[in-house]
């Protein structure tokens, strides 16, 4: 009876210290997250785990590094309630990880309240994970032939195929401004379009002779050349906005290539054209820089929608 105690005891304290001794030779970590895999960036070309708050989580991921050169399993990962000492769930991995090795495993959480949830805990020992017997029926001989394994790559998108109502939208709206300036330059052939919408077509004019303008800074402007310009220009880079984020599928934080030419091309004429109204109702075209200030904006917009100053102006 004592030779049964005296060898229970030995193996006893003997696992204490092999468990013990696993866990300080490995460090270990865990985080939230909504997937059980990493996210692919094609930018950096890397796999990254995608880390949240344990509100919105869906998995307890573990990341393990083997310190030493010794063979270490983990046995089990699990998560303990809010006192740490009740377990909320855990789970049966065997993960080896070989000398230096670094492994990683996940548990599913988002059937749980994590609200109440706690500290992380693991489990480890000494070598590799006990090999699983099986049945002489169902063994099967090992396979000859070398299997080389790889990482897939997620397919990408094929946007070609992508081409929907909106895209089309976008290219008529273009088509028609495209259209509405062709015709304005050349009205003895489209008059009766031109008294079907006059309007239509004195935004026109008011807008090439801004372009004509290019870079006249002197002289003055009315209301209608500046604020009809002004709506060519937002409609215009409104068009190229989408056109660049739907049809070419350029980054919204990136550079919009389509919409950065169109805003370069009438930077000139909008601050030519800021001169002229400006000098129109007796005030310096200098004024426009007031607008860096952000609360200049409100005398500016008052000034660029006021009335001419014909009396007295110096212009």
């Amino acid at each position: 009876m004592k030779k049964i105690i005296i060898l229970f005891t030995i193996f006893f304290f003997t696992s204490i210290n092999a468990y013990s001794g696993c866990n300080e030779d490995i460090d270990r970590s865990w985080f939230w997250t909504k997937s059980s895999s990493k996210k692919y960036n094609y930018y950096s070309k890397t796999s990254k785990w995608q880390k949240v708050k344990k509100t919105g989580a869906s998995y307890q991921v573990w990341e393990f590094k083997n310190k030493t050169n010794k063979k270490i399993t983990i046995r089990r990962i699990g998560l303990y309630a809010s006192d740490n000492q009740t377990k909320m769930k855990q789970k049966n991995v065997d993960l080896y990880i070989k000398p230096f090795g670094v492994r990683s495993a996940y548990m599913y959480v988002g059937d749980l309240n994590l609200d109440v949830s706690g500290s992380g805990f693991s489990s480890c020992f000494y070598g590799e994970p006990p090999k699983k017997s099986s049945q002489s029926s169902n063994y099967k001989k090992p396979s000859t032939q070398k299997k080389y394994y790889y990482n897939k790559k997620p397919k990408r998108k094929n946007y070609q195929d992508n081409f929907n109502l909106f895209n089309l939208i976008l290219i008529v709206i273009g088509a028609i401004l495209i259209l509405i300036f062709v015709m304005a330059t050349k009205k003895s052939e489209y008059k009766n379009q031109v008294k079907k919408f006059p309007r239509v077509f004195d935004f026109a004019d008011q807008t090439i002779i801004c372009f004509k303008k290019y870079s006249v800074f002197k002289g003055k402007a009315s209301r209608k050349e500046y604020w009809y310009f002004y709506l060519f220009t937002l409609i215009v880079s409104l068009l190229t906005y989408f056109i660049d984020i739907s049809i070419f599928r350029k980054d919204p934080d990136g550079i919009l290539f389509i919409n950065a030419f169109f805003s370069m091309v009438t930077f000139l004429p909008s601050i030519a054209v800021g001169s002229r109204r400006l000098h129109d109702v007796n005030k310096s075209g200098w004024w426009q820089l007031i607008s860096l200030t952000v609360i200049g904006l409100i005398p500016l917009i008052i000034w660029l929608a006021s009335k001419p100053i014909k009396e007295g102006n110096k212009y």
